[in-house]
């Protein structure tokens, strides 16, 4: 037995987004830094630990809990079909990189402005995007390189069958052609721990992930534009390419 799309109220869709960004925060506040204390591992191998199993795995759980709620047998096809998970077509291929370049674009500018605008922002505040001290994995530590494909996967397809492949279906019953916007805008919220200027310089992607799946009705297209943008940073620092 299957459910239907129901529509949602902002309060509930918000609690979906604030709670894990509460959870978000307190990992990377008090979680990472606190066990980084006391075991021998750095800040970055403890949270590649807390950040798979204690946020993005429960988020893929989430969705499929939220989906059997609905009256979503745990079929694969069912799920995949209410998620909205689909094979890339060229059209969608064009949209995810069309997509990538305008944030990419659009990013880029605003940090520009930000450095000549008299805002008091600091551009170089992006560095501490994190509280979380990036460094490379070194030692035994490398042995973690083999978590990162698990640490991928509940990332990028945790939180993109949740955000776009549950809740923006249920957005678009409820608002319209305004669902990739309040979103895009509520997935913001999700980010909050991660500061003012960082949240600024990423509303283009924060917005445009959203859109592109509106436009496609295909998640795969987030989750393929969520890794374009956080793979290749996470090997860079896991291999101490950023420091």
């Amino acid at each position: 037995m299957n459910g239907s799309i129901k529509r949602i109220g902002f309060i509930y869709s918000l609690l979906l987004f604030l709670i894990p960004g509460l959870l978000f925060w307190l990992h990377l506040q008090w979680t990472v830094p606190f066990l980084a204390n006391i075991w021998p591992l750095s800040s970055y191998a403890t949270w590649l630990i807390v950040g798979t199993f204690f946020l993005f795995l429960p988020l893929f759980l989430l969705t499929l809990a939220l989906m059997k709620m609905d009256g979503y047998t745990p079929d694969k096809k069912n799920i995949l079909n209410r998620l909205r998970i689909k094979k890339m077509k060229s059209t969608d291929w064009a949209w995810t990189f069309g997509g990538l370049l305008v944030a990419t674009l659009l990013a880029g500018g605003i940090a520009y402005f930000l450095t000549i605008l008299p805002l008091g922002i600091n551009i170089s505040d992006l560095k501490d995007i994190s509280p979380i001290e990036t460094s490379s994995l070194i030692g035994m530590e490398r042995f973690f390189l083999l978590l990162l494909p698990v640490f991928f996967f509940f990332n990028y397809v945790g939180e993109e069958i949740l955000w776009r492949g549950y809740i923006l279906p249920r957005h678009e019953v409820s608002l319209g052609s305004y669902a990739w916007l309040i979103n895009g805008l509520l997935h913001m919220v999700f980010h909050l721990g991660f500061g003012i200027t960082a949240m600024i310089v990423s509303i283009p992607i924060f917005l445009m992930t959203p859109f592109v799946v509106y436009k496609t009705k295909n998640t795969t297209n987030a989750i393929i534009i969520h890794a374009v943008f956080g793979t290749p940073m996470q090997i860079m620092v896991a291999l101490g390419f950023i420091s």
